[in-house]
């Protein structure tokens, strides 16, 4: 009986992350654009709403399909966790607020741990991706 051809773990892992990332990017951009008013409770009341709604989901749009594309797909990847760590202190803001949009402490320590794992994601899939073209 011949054994299956080797394929790393790595590899599967990495599609997987893209698949996630992109997904992660055009779902929330797409909702981003088309339900902007969900989104409003997330922003400071001192920043303009709609204009940090869609200007978000335009850049997730473009992370979601730049992460599909190899050439673009290191590059995607760091966005993608840059742009995670620019909506931490949002989620983190969240545990202090009067009315937090996500229960405290569950919903937020959630939301805030889902963040650092995409932001880990985001940082691996540009890792590798620059080690691929190299």
């Amino acid at each position: 009986m011949a054994l299956p051809p080797f394929r790393p773990i790595s590899s599967d892992m990495h599609w997987i992350a893209i698949l996630i990332i992109a997904a992660w990017m055009l779902i929330g951009g797409t909702l981003h654009l088309a339900m902007p008013a969900p989104f409003y409770a997330v922003v400071p009341d001192w920043m303009p709403q709609l204009a940090v709604v869609w200007v978000s989901g335009l850049i997730e749009l473009a992370i979601g399909i730049g992460v599909l594309i190899p050439r673009t797909r290191a590059v995607a990847g760091l966005a993608f966790a840059g742009l995670c760590l620019g909506y931490l202190p949002l989620h983190v803001w969240d545990f202090f607020r009067a009315d937090p949009v996500f229960p405290v402490p569950w919903g937020a320590s959630a939301r805030i741990a889902a963040q650092m794992v995409l932001i880990w994601m985001g940082v691996w899939v540009w890792r590798r991706d620059r080690q691929e073209a190299v």
